[in-house]
């Protein structure tokens, strides 16, 4: 089956000869000066003219990333009472204006980028809500089914879609990630239906602030109930993303690993979940070898708020299981990450490599065109959407290279 679909995006322009820089205390930054063009869907939207800021592998540098960066000053990494906001694009923070001064030229682009573009977003936003039709009361759920709101949707998923180019790399700025959830998630409320892709971008967000049973959650409700043929997008009585603490060590979702139209962002989040609790199950077989086999009470606390994540530290049961059954339960997780990762192989099989070897092909490779499923350019367009979770996760892509042995 060939499916063709069109990318709701963006103009963006890289570069031949990088200039490194730390854009943040773990990230390397590329900033690419000859412009490569992407065109735009729709003429509205703005275009992305100038160069975009780039992530490198962060393997390459030897860097060691972590999750997502607290909120500090952009250009010394202070953290302390007094930051603020830049007051143009509203992304980043710094400690003084003599940060922010020094800053500037790299800082320049960016910042007109997401200017521009939330610029234009607040504009449609004030033109339909000036509109007497009353979309934001009276049309929730059904957005993009009415064409006044199309400017709007694009605008506002353009505005998302830059400050994630700019600044949404792998050790970002954890303020940023939430805003970008934050809208994305209220677009997906306004329009069920989500002809933009949204969806697609959400659950790696999840997982970079810490919010895996979310994630899960979200994955889950596409996989079954949003997998229904008979579901009316369109009917705002029917339950929507209502699945909730669902349990994260279950086999897999059919729906999801088992279609021959595979949610790719989706399948390569569930991975990244199963992965992190894999980790942190082996996190507790290391904690008991060191200890010899008991774990104090007081050990069990400090294992629950430094070692593992949330859902495994939920877990009361798995930190005070017995070594075999903690040993069954790492054994059954793999089995699902094994089989998980055959799964998204088999549907794509450039997907794997890429993210392994070349994860910033997601930006600097990102198709600008209509695709097909099963290709390279799907997997560079879900690279994109992901690879910063798998890589602020230490040990995720040791694993993957294991697996792909």
């Amino acid at each position: 089956m060939n499916i063709n679909f069109q990318l709701p995006t963006f103009i963006t322009n890289f570069s031949s000869s990088p200039k490194p820089q730390l854009i943040s205390s773990r990230l390397l930054l590329l900033l690419k000066t000859q412009p490569h063009q992407h065109w735009l869907s729709s003429a509205d939207l703005p275009s992305l003219s100038e160069a975009m800021p780039l992530v490198s592998t962060c393997e390459l540098s030897g860097i060691k990333l972590n999750g997502l960066a607290p909120r500090s000053c952009e250009l010394c990494r202070k953290r302390k009472d007094g930051i603020q906001r830049c007051a143009s694009c509203q992304s980043i923070w710094y400690c003084s204006k003599d940060c922010q001064a020094e800053d500037w030229p790299d800082h320049k682009i960016p910042c007109k980028l997401i200017k521009k573009a939330r610029t234009l977003y607040e504009k449609e936003e004030k033109t339909l809500r000036e509109d007497p039709d009353n979309f934001f009361e009276e049309h929730v759920g059904r957005f993009w089914r009415i064409v006044e709101t199309r400017d709007y949707m694009r605008a506002r998923y353009n505005y998302v879609d830059t400050m994630l180019m700019s600044y949404g790399t792998a050790n970002s700025p954890v303020d940023l990630a939430e805003t970008c959830l934050r809208h994305l998630l209220d677009m997906l409320r306004l329009s069920r239906s989500d002809s933009l892709g949204v969806r697609d971008l959400v659950p790696a967000l999840y997982i970079r602030l810490g919010r895996d049973q979310d994630a899960y959650d979200f994955v889950k409700w596409y996989a079954t109930a949003g997998q229904d043929p008979h579901y009316d997008w369109a009917n705002m009585s029917l339950p929507f993303l209502n699945v909730k603490d669902a349990d994260v060590f279950e086999e897999p979702p059919s729906g999801l690993v088992r279609s021959s139209f595979m949610a790719l962002s989706h399948a390569a989040a569930l991975v990244l979940i199963k992965v992190r609790i894999l980790l942190d199950l082996q996190a507790i077989q290391n904690a008991r070898i060191a200890l010899k086999g008991s774990i104090p009470a007081e050990v069990i606390e400090m294992i629950r708020g430094q070692l593992v994540g949330n859902v495994v530290g939920a877990r009361q049961d798995i930190l005070l299981a017995q070594p075999e059954e903690t040993s069954q339960l790492v054994d059954k997780i793999k089995r699902q990450v094994q089989a998980l990762y055959r799964a998204v192989k088999a549907y794509n099989p450039h997907f794997w490599k890429l993210l392994v070897n070349h994860p910033d092909a997601g930006v600097l490779r990102r198709p600008s065109h209509a695709y097909s499923l099963q290709t390279e350019d799907e997997a560079l367009l879900v690279l994109g959407y992901n690879y910063a979770a798998w890589y602020e996760t230490p040990g995720a892509v040791d694993m993957l290279k294991g697996l792909g042995k």
